[in-house]
């Protein structure tokens, strides 16, 4: 089964562009770029995440079926499923939708098209021996083909943090190491503060030992940021300056990521 334009023009239009998990203001769409992704609460495919046989191949793709988040968001919610079992996401979709809009203006039902072509485009290839190489001719719409040495072989990269670690997430690990290095700005020049002792402070709480903070767990992604601000760069001078003063201590993971809505 295909996800309908109806569907994504409801869920769209209910979604205010936004991300739908809690404190999360992504947005979806960005001056016509889609930044964010259509989640299934129960997976489309067998062995998916949440995944019930029970469900039939038109209700995985229904609306009351689908969530829109940011790509952070849908990771987080993928590789902890015992956390964000059906029936939270379900809360949480509902929660989120209650002030959407209802009425599909042009300009919606042009961005949910966006979303939707986003979601079912499917990269095509095809390859011919020739030889001693191979080719390749990707999506149908080349002008010739990529002749590739079938005798070179080449390692895969294999990230060093596990899969469900911050330090896998570009998103997530670019902020936490943006909230350090603003952490080690506002205790620069404090004899008994120095960067590694900042450090130390999160090994501690966080019982690192030779792990460092990108190897914490994406769920623990909110506790981490939460423990910095508060731990290091709030007790901090410059941090304390912007308390008396009003001021914000640092970006929110949003305003990091897309600036100033």
């Amino acid at each position: 089964m295909a996800i309908k334009t109806t569907t994504i023009k409801r869920l769209y239009a209910k979604s205010s562009n936004q991300c739908a998990f809690p404190k999360c203001t992504a947005p979806i769409i960005v001056d016509g770029i889609v930044v964010g992704e259509i989640c299934h609460i129960r997976a489309r495919r067998k062995n998916g995440p949440r995944y019930d046989p029970e469900l039939s191949a038109s209700d995985r793709d229904g609306y009351d079926n689908l969530l829109l988040l940011c790509k952070t968001c849908h990771k987080l919610i993928d590789s902890d499923p015992g956390r964000y079992p059906p029936e939270a996401l379900n809360g949480i979709k509902q929660q989120h939708e209650e002030g959407g809009i209802v009425e599909i203006t042009p300009q919606l039902a042009k961005d949910a098209q966006l979303l939707l072509d986003k979601f079912e485009k499917k990269p095509s290839a095809s390859a011919r021996a020739r030889g001693s190489s191979v080719a390749l001719a990707i999506g149908g719409d080349v002008n010739a083909p990529i002749n590739v040495n079938n005798k070179t072989e080449k390692k895969a990269v294999v990230s060093k943090y596990p899969k469900n670690a911050i330090g896998s997430d570009a998103n997530m690990a670019g902020y936490v190491e943006y909230l350090f290095e603003l952490g080690l700005d506002y205790w620069k020049g404090v004899p008994n503060m120095p960067p590694g002792r900042l450090g130390k402070k999160i090994k501690t709480k966080f019982r690192l030992k030779k792990r460092t903070r990108l190897h914490i767990p994406v769920e623990r992604f909110q506790e981490l940021v939460d423990f910095i601000i508060a731990e290091i760069l709030m007790p901090s001078p410059v941090g304390k300056r912007h308390l008396r003063e009003g001021t914000k201590v640092c970006r929110s993971f949003s305003e990091w990521r897309y600036g100033p809505m």
